[in-house]
């Protein structure tokens, strides 16, 4: 939860707050809602949050993304279009969906021009949840946004300059699962979520391991730490840490695979450039090993997102410390900006 202030040329962080949703918690639909909205009201309340406007995200595991081509026309006949288009093209009924569209640009197909469409949707149940989860939570949710648009649009405002317009950047989003996406200058081109993320790495390391996965997600964090001393209390010993590796392994080829294929899918589609560099953000990119061992498959240098440099934070403390990896916030920025711009500012941007 992280809410903005300030200027558009001087953003501060407000307040920001987490607050970590326990593994038996997870996988029980119920008692997540439950432990989410005690949670925001407990933050709210503790902290130094102003009002109750909100902005959430939805999950990729929430959204139906799809890709279409479709005619060159304007936009007002392709909102209508793509609606039409949309037809069983999802695992939902459409008439009873939101959905959304982005131009990603132009493609050729034979002697014809068309436009690439990303289209993304959601039922209008899972909308109404959502909201009345905010409300539950005492927030008053003024937007609804889509994940993969909140973790670019954090980043967006940093490609301003003319020398950024023709540069391709990569962003991979590392949570439960894993979400990438790919921008050409200040335009999302493409997007795509993969199932492999901390989840399969979690059970992937309790298995190989014999332990229950809350157990091996502690685990892993204390082997993705950095050595601090010789005899550093909590850190994973040599051997625990390479069986950790071990298990992890075939999951970051196959998400190196996946990753592969997506920019492969790209410099064909739009026939552009590969970026030269892949940007992680989300939970996994604590661990470095994770972005170190994709990028070293992917032939890319690896980056690790702080999508608040140019924001003051040093009040908040440890956790939205300069000196921290803050890649995590990456969500939360891009939703809080959406918040500032939407009511000029004291926005919350959640998500979960």
């Amino acid at each position: 939860m992280l809410q903005l202030g300030g200027s558009q040329r001087d953003l501060r962080a407000v307040e920001g707050a987490k607050f970590v949703i326990p593994a038996e918690v997870q996988s029980d639909p119920k008692r997540r809602r439950e432990f989410i909205i005690e949670g925001v009201r407990r933050s709210v309340k503790e902290g130094r949050f102003r009002g109750r406007a909100a902005v959430m995200a939805l999950s990729p595991q929430e959204l139906a993304i799809r890709n279409i081509r479709m005619p060159k026309m304007p936009d007002d006949e392709l909102a209508a279009a793509v609606k039409w288009e949309a037809q069983n093209k999802f695992p939902f009924d459409t008439a009873t969906a939101v959905i959304q569209h982005v131009r990603a640009g132009e493609v050729h197909q034979g002697n014809q021009t068309l436009d690439e469409i990303i289209l993304l949707a959601v039922p209008r149940a899972d909308v109404a949840s959502r909201i009345q989860m905010a409300t539950e939570a005492g927030l008053d949710l003024v937007s609804l946004d889509a994940q993969p648009a909140a973790v670019f649009r954090g980043f967006e405002r940093y490609l301003g300059r003319r020398e950024d317009e023709g540069v391709v950047n990569a962003y991979a989003d590392i949570g439960a699962g894993t979400t990438l996406v790919i921008c050409r200058g200040r335009d999302l081109v493409f997007v795509k979520t993969i199932p492999i993320g901390g989840a399969v790495f979690n059970r992937a390391v309790a298995e190989c391991l014999e332990l229950a996965p809350a157990e091996a997600e502690a685990l892993r964090r204390r082997a993705g730490r950095p050595p601090r001393g010789e005899h550093a209390e909590g850190e994973a010993s040599d051997g625990v840490s390479r069986a950790v590796a071990d298990a992890l392994r075939p999951h970051l080829e196959d998400l190196a695979n996946e990753i592969g294929l997506c920019l492969r899918y790209y410099a064909v589609t739009f026939r552009g450039a590969r970026p030269e560099a892949i940007t992680f953000v989300g939970g996994e990119a604590h661990d470095p090993s994770i972005p170190a061992g994709l990028a070293r498959r992917l032939g890319l240098e690896a980056r690790i997102g702080d999508p608040l440099r140019s924001v003051r934070t040093d009040h908040l403390g440890h956790a939205l410390d300069r000196r921290s990896v803050r890649a995590e916030w990456a969500t939360a920025f891009g939703l809080s900006v959406k918040g500032f711009h939407l009511e000029a500012q004291f926005t919350l941007g959640f998500a979960a």
